[in-house]
């Protein structure tokens, strides 16, 4: 199985990767750890950086690997630029993935209409079956529609 993890460092995306390492705990799994820095919004993201601090992307993905490194499991690390939601969504087209591995920060019901999720979009579009890693719950969503 090849696993996709959206990883950006914060505590969502944290037990997202516990859930990916569980899922490739029995050997026959893959992880690749990807990171999107943000073009627009980079200074106002953990994995663009802050103002006057550098991008955290490397970092972040780093701590990941090493995490599912020193439990055994095979894992690639990469970066992309752009928006979120799109980069992760080509790569696991591209990449021919089995799963997304997405954290969620659990916005309420009046926050998801004003502010865009990308796990939200990423179930409603990716091509294959998306997990949604919750604060207290996880959800797994089939494909969507074919990408034209």
């Amino acid at each position: 199985m090849k696993i996709l993890l959206a990883y950006d460092g914060f505590p969502p995306a944290w037990r997202a990767l516990e859930q990916a390492a569980e899922l490739a705990a029995d050997g026959h799994a893959t992880v690749t750890i990807l990171s999107v820095v943000p073009e627009v919004d980079a200074r106002a993201s953990k994995a663009g950086g802050h103002r006057w601090l550098p991008p955290h992307a490397h970092e972040d993905v780093a701590v990941a690997h090493s995490y599912l490194r020193d439990r055994g499991i095979e894992a690639e690390m990469k970066i992309a630029h752009g928006d979120p939601g799109d980069e992760i969504r080509k790569e696991a087209a591209c990449g021919g993935y089995d799963m997304i591995v997405v954290g969620s920060r659990g916005r309420g019901a009046v926050k998801r209409l004003v502010l865009s999720s990308v796990s939200k979009r990423l179930a409603d579009e990716a091509a294959c079956p998306v997990l949604i890693v919750g604060r207290d719950a996880t959800v797994r969503r089939g494909p969507a529609a074919p990408i034209r």
